[in-house]
């Protein structure tokens, strides 16, 4: 055994493991403390790239999601807004079908005139006033609507909503706007049969918007949203994997990694007496 002022190779030994330990004892430290293996690029350069890679598609993936959920909210309330319009369009007919009756008096033919006038304007209002999140929806305005369920922003999908007003809605040879006072197709123009076709393609109009837009929940909207919740949970499994810490794996780690620095810092200790005892009595003789 080597006797001086120097560190013995005992000695260095144990220094060496000591520090080794030390540092695994830092490491499980911090990531347990963090809950993150890799709080450093040094820890896992690779893991690192992937995990920020994978982390900015679940970014885009959560912004489509939002995108989906809007969707929902804009064909909802467009859905309703077209439902009320074919109810008012109902009414409409049953004042259509009461005038062709022939047994109304004058008075009441006005007064079914005043309703179907008032149902008309109503079509008209709902047309300005339906909107989402500020944005109108049957206006004309606003059609067609695009959306994006995909990180990739270029995959669109777009949803065509009709214009509700009286002028828009009709057959080729009359617009429901003819049924009103005055008109071509008003309850007392005689032309109850054109007002009655007129009506008619107008509902069918209607009609073929609302089936539009539940096609379009259905199976555009719906169908996105559970193919973006699969990315979403697959994705995250896999960040948590590489990123997350392994508790019970780093537990053992830090328990094994303070044994081996009291172990190591024990066997300092004993080198150091051994030495200095061999200097003593080396130096007694």
């Amino acid at each position: 055994m080597r006797i001086g002022s120097n560190l013995s190779g005992l000695e260095l030994t144990a220094q060496h493991h000591l520090f080794q330990a030390l540092s695994q004892l830092s490491l499980s430290s911090v990531r347990l403390s963090t809950m993150q293996r890799i709080n450093r690029g040094s820890d896992d350069p690779a893991g690192l790239i992937a995990v920020e890679q994978m982390r900015a598609e679940l970014t885009a993936i959560r912004e489509a999601e939002y995108n989906a959920s809007r969707a929902v909210g804009v064909a909802h309330v467009a859905d309703a807004a077209l439902g009320e319009v074919g109810n008012l369009m109902i009414s409409i007919r049953g004042n259509l079908v009461a005038a062709a009756g022939g047994a109304l008096s004058d008075a009441e033919l006005a007064a079914k005139q005043l309703e179907t006038d008032a149902a008309l304007e109503a079509i008209n209002r709902i047309g300005k006033i339906t909107s989402y999140g500020g944005q109108k929806l049957l206006d004309g305005s606003g059609s067609p609507l695009t959306f994006v369920f995909s990180p990739d922003v270029t995959q669109t999908s777009t949803l065509a909503l009709p214009t509700i007003n009286t002028s828009a809605l009709g057959a080729a040879d009359g617009r429901l706007s003819d049924l009103a006072a005055g008109g071509t197709a008003s309850l007392t123009s005689g032309n109850l049969g054109e007002a009655i076709d007129v009506l008619d393609a107008a509902r069918g109009q209607v009609l073929d918007a609302r089936a539009s837009i539940g096609a379009f929940e259905k199976y555009t909207i719906e169908s996105s949203q559970r193919l973006l919740g699969s990315m979403e949970e697959n994705i995250s499994s896999a960040v948590s994997s590489i990123f997350d810490t392994d508790v019970a794996l780093e537990t053992s780690r830090l328990v094994r990694s303070q044994i081996l620095v009291d172990a190591g810092i024990s066997s300092l200790m004993i080198a150091g007496q051994t030495r200095s005892a061999a200097a003593e009595l080396l130096g007694a003789l």
